[in-house]
């Protein structure tokens, strides 16, 4: 749709151009809001997660909570999260060597300079450089986990709701899903971005 939107850019739009530039100015607006004028180099990174997590999450709306197996949310496979999750966790390490340098990036888990205080505190240093170094490969698990779990049992909730209400459509917990869908590509899109 961007493609289409923008094929022929003109410095007057039409109504496609102008609704696609709105859009990605709400994003780019967020994106400082959230991280400054340097988060405008991950906009496109930033809405891309967005607008495919929440709309993936929406599909649980169409096919009913999971009635259909071939035919759940794609987000409530964990190995599309953990995929989502990977992504972030490889794009956020290349960034960090391309923005500090491969000296400033890997200084931020081995700090020497404790020592110049003294021995404990440079042992302190390294050792706080260590927890550091490892609570970065439990991002992507923490990542993951968190938007499977939450859409999963959604889902869940969604498929017994309908269950249990068929004669009436149970628009409530509709619109809770839809809520918690739009929520969690925004916690995680915005945990990517920071």
């Amino acid at each position: 749709l961007a493609l289409l939107a923008t094929r022929r850019m003109q410095l007057v739009p039409g109504a496609a151009q102008n609704l696609a530039e709105l859009i990605y100015e709400q994003f780019a607006d967020f994106a400082d809001g959230l991280g400054g004028e340097r988060a405008r180099r991950y906009v496109g990174l930033f809405s891309a997660f967005f607008l495919l997590i929440m709309f993936t999450n929406w599909t649980d709306l169409l096919i009913f909570g999971g009635k259909v197996e071939d035919l759940r949310t794609p987000t409530s496979d964990i190995n599309m999260t953990i995929g989502f999750a990977l992504v972030t966790f490889v794009i956020t390490h290349v960034e960090g060597v391309r923005v500090l340098g491969v000296r400033g990036y890997l200084g931020k888990f081995i700090n020497l300079g404790g020592f110049r205080r003294g021995i404990g505190d440079g042992i302190i240093d390294l050792y706080v450089g260590l927890i550091e170094f490892l609570l970065e490969f439990f991002k992507p698990v923490t990542l993951s986990f968190r938007l499977w779990g939450n859409l999963y049992g959604g889902g869940i909730m969604l498929g017994v709701f309908t269950a249990l209400f068929i004669p009436c459509v149970p628009i409530a917990a509709i619109a809770l899903e839809g809520f918690i869908g739009f929520i969690q590509a925004l916690i995680f899109a915005s945990l990517t971005l920071m």
